[in-house]
């Protein structure tokens, strides 16, 4: 199933399937109707530098039925390939408007998921999320903190315990390819989908500090928390565009324009980026 979506951005040595929300949604449905364990990874910037370095990692995301766009460091790569660097609207939102068109769908079929952690808050707020906007979704999960056999196991038992439509599995990289290698041939579930995370939906949504720091009287380090998280995908960000740029740079022979340099294109791309995430915060 998977040679179907021919239309593909090659970005740093892995195919990403382009296509629109809506169409990535009826795609996720149609595996999930489909035989066997289909599984669809949301490549990110930390995921692509992990593959670079590391070829088990690499061949296991290539062997994922569908490979979508995890983060706005990847979309944009996609669009510099497809589209001679030009941004199109919502560039960075691909990944949350995906999960919100798929909540929707499931909701109305009532469907049932199992989301594995890696914190308690997370898990928390995403029950509570779901709760508010998708409440015909039966929702299980549970947290995966250690790298242990019987850790994984205990998260496999609840997921065979339950029978979900859809595992979401929301943990780093590497440590969600080693649990899926590990453990997906035990899995009863429909589709597994690999996200990293949906804490940036969830904070997009709720757009306040959750009530479990409130209560603990927690908002500075939240807020001091969230400023570090920032400041750590900006240093990956400019990891990966280094690398895309040195990608680009060998496969062509001849040398560009300055105003229409590869790097000047993903400069331009990520000044605008930036512009309309402030303009909608204010």
């Amino acid at each position: 199933m998977k040679d179907r979506y021919h239309k593909k951005a090659n970005v740093l040595g892995i195919d990403v399937s382009v296509m629109r929300v809506d169409k990535a949604v009826n795609v996720s449905m149609e595996l999930m109707r489909g035989k066997g364990l289909p599984v669809i990874y949301f490549l990110s910037a930390i995921s692509s530098l992990l593959c670079q370095n590391n070829e088990q990692s690499a061949e296991y995301v290539k062997s994922c039925n569908l490979i979508l766009a995890g983060d706005r460091h990847i979309e944009m790569a996609v669009h510099h390939r497809q589209d001679n660097g030009q941004i199109p609207e919502g560039i960075g939102e691909f990944a949350d408007n995906y999960l919100k068109r798929l909540f929707s769908k499931i909701n109305r079929e009532g469907r049932s998921i199992y989301m594995v952690m890696e914190q308690e808050s997370y898990l928390e707020s995403m029950e509570e999320y779901m709760e508010e906007s998708y409440r015909n979704i039966e929702v299980h999960g549970n947290v995966m903190r250690k790298e242990t056999k019987g850790e994984a196991d205990r998260i496999v038992n609840e997921i065979n315990a339950c029978i979900p439509d859809i595992v979401f599995v929301c943990i780093p990289a590497e440590r969600q390819m080693k649990f899926m290698e590990k453990h997906a041939a035990m899995m009863n579930t429909r589709l597994c989908i690999l996200i990293e995370s949906v804490q940036p939906l969830i904070r997009k949504e709720t757009e306040e500090i959750p009530s479990w720091v409130e209560k603990l009287h927690l908002e500075g380090i939240y807020s001091w928390f969230k400023k570090e998280q920032k400041i750590k995908n900006t240093i990956v960000g400019s990891v990966f565009k280094k690398k895309v740029l040195n990608e680009a740079s060998e496969e062509e022979s001849e040398q560009k324009p300055e105003d229409s340099s590869e790097e000047n294109i993903l400069d331009v791309q990520e000044e605008n980026v930036n512009t309309l995430e402030k303009r909608r915060q204010h």
